[in-house]
């Protein structure tokens, strides 16, 4: 291996990680907003204009919620499997590695998610 491929090499696997990063950035963000759009608050437990939600309401939340974080989740997993997928294909291991790296962190994230806060 060159100099210049080894570079070359090195900058697609730095642009590889700060994409991850954007995505995972731009999924947090999406989740923050569902969470805190100001429906409920204290743990779920309340409406933020005071009194207590049903239980048909406080399901409708946390089902809203849930589709927002897995459906970020799924995108981002789906984003990350096709360009793991096209490096594999062009023999760039590196960006196979990392990729793996990124599924496994957006698979524990999605496990570990809960749709309301417990402070």
């Amino acid at each position: 291996m060159n100099t210049g491929e080894f570079i070359d090499r090195v900058i697609t696997a730095v642009a590889v990680l700060i994409m991850d990063l954007v995505l995972l950035m731009a999924a947090e963000f999406a989740i923050r907003r569902a969470r805190d759009r100001g429906v409920l608050c204290d743990g779920g437990a309340v409406f933020c204009s005071g009194g207590d939600p049903t239980f048909a309401q406080w399901q409708a939340e946390m089902a809203f919620r849930s589709a927002v974080a897995y459906g970020s989740f799924a995108v981002m997993a789906a984003i990350l499997i096709v360009s793991l997928v096209v490096g594999r294909r062009r023999g760039r291991n590196e960006i196979v590695i990392i990729q793996l790296t990124a599924l496994t962190t957006v698979a524990a994230l999605a496990v570990l998610w809960e749709p309301y806060r417990q402070w």
